[in-house]
């Protein structure tokens, strides 16, 4: 056999691996023929066709962008069913146009914004509270009467300001607690990092220590709190300002009703902006704990697969002890 050429030797052993279909089981009947190398059906591993996968994976790579049509028309389709059901019905701009194009703006981003399907129902809720709490301030302010602003518009304008002050010190209070929580966790994973264990171990406590106590910031949030700054820009600080500085000058005594109600405006801004700066701290907080904790550990384990087999024969060694205890307590039972 070693004399024949490459391609005889592997008739050769074709024929000695090919199975006979009329064969029976015990093998009395079972002869072979090289001339039976041909059938490939007779094959225990058919041949690899070449052009079939080329086939699908060409079909796969035309089909991929017809996939992601898809996926963008269903999430649009999503977007326009929770805008058309929770948002637009529930955001109720007044009838008077607001004098400034970029306010109208800026509510339609929010709109499209309010109506992504990952933001949580329990934010919607809250920014369309604060969304029509500000429309409502801005018509108690500038479009009840033409006095800027007369007794009645100070008086009226102390509950939209008192529900927007509510709101965003809700989330104020909450993001802080989450950023409090956050520099904990960093402390706490600093201490795991450096206890002698398995990478695996370690990597497997600091994700548990993560899990049960931090939330993972969200950035279409971090976005609609920053897109509602803009809208309290466009529809209450930015016209107040402008028409309350020249009145100042005008004044030759405090109106200490006007006064407060421009405090009021002014708090309310200064409150969005710590909300803002606090998700941006939580932010940083989050992506220093993935750089400094779970990225050197990721990166460990990849690159070594010992550890893995560590891993893996401590695990079968628990298992053996374990079913070793149940058979012995099965043995306790039966001879009691």
């Amino acid at each position: 056999m070693d004399d024949l050429l490459p391609e005889s030797r592997l008739a050769v052993v074709r024929s000695q691996v090919a199975i006979d279909p009329d064969s029976e089981l015990d093998g009395s009947k079972s002869t072979t023929s090289t001339n039976d190398t041909a059938n490939t059906d007779t094959e225990p591993f058919p041949e690899y066709d070449e052009s079939e996968c080329e086939m699908l994976a060409s079909s796969l790579v035309a089909e991929k962008p017809l996939e992601e049509e898809w996926i963008y028309a269903l999430g649009k389709a999503a977007q326009q069913k929770i805008r058309m059901l929770h948002v637009d019905p529930n955001i109720v701009p007044y009838s008077k146009s607001d004098p400034s194009q970029l306010s109208q703006v800026v509510l339609g981003k929010l709109q499209d914004l309010l109506s992504e399907p990952q933001l949580r129902p329990e934010i919607r809720e809250h920014f369309i509270a604060i969304i029509n709490a500000t429309i409502k301030l801005n018509l108690v302010i500038f479009h009840q009467s033409p006095e800027f602003p007369g007794p009645r518009a100070i008086k009226d304008a102390r509950r939209p300001l008192d529900a927007i002050f509510k709101h965003v010190q809700f989330m104020e209070g909450m993001l802080k607690e989450q950023l409090h929580t956050a520099e904990k966790v960093s402390y706490v994973l600093g201490d795991v990092s450096m206890e002698a264990m398995l990478p695996y171990e370690r990597l497997r406590n600091m994700a548990s220590v993560v899990a049960k106590n931090m939330e993972k910031p969200r950035y279409l949030e971090q976005r609609l709190l920053a897109l509602y700054m803009d809208m309290y820009e466009e529809w209450v600080r930015a016209p107040f300002l402008r028409l309350r500085k020249p009145q100042l000058l005008d004044e030759q005594f405090p109106n200490f009703p006007r006064t407060k109600i421009s405090r009021h405006v002014l708090i309310v801004w200064e409150a969005i902006q710590r909300c803002i700066e606090t998700y941006g701290a939580l932010t940083r907080v989050t992506h220093e704990i993935k750089r400094q904790y779970f990225a050197p550990t990721m990166g460990y384990l990849c690159d070594s697969p010992v550890i893995w087999e560590k891993c893996w024969q401590r695990y079968q060694k628990f298992e053996k002890d374990q079913h070793r205890s149940g058979e012995q307590d099965f043995s306790k039972c039966v001879t009691n």
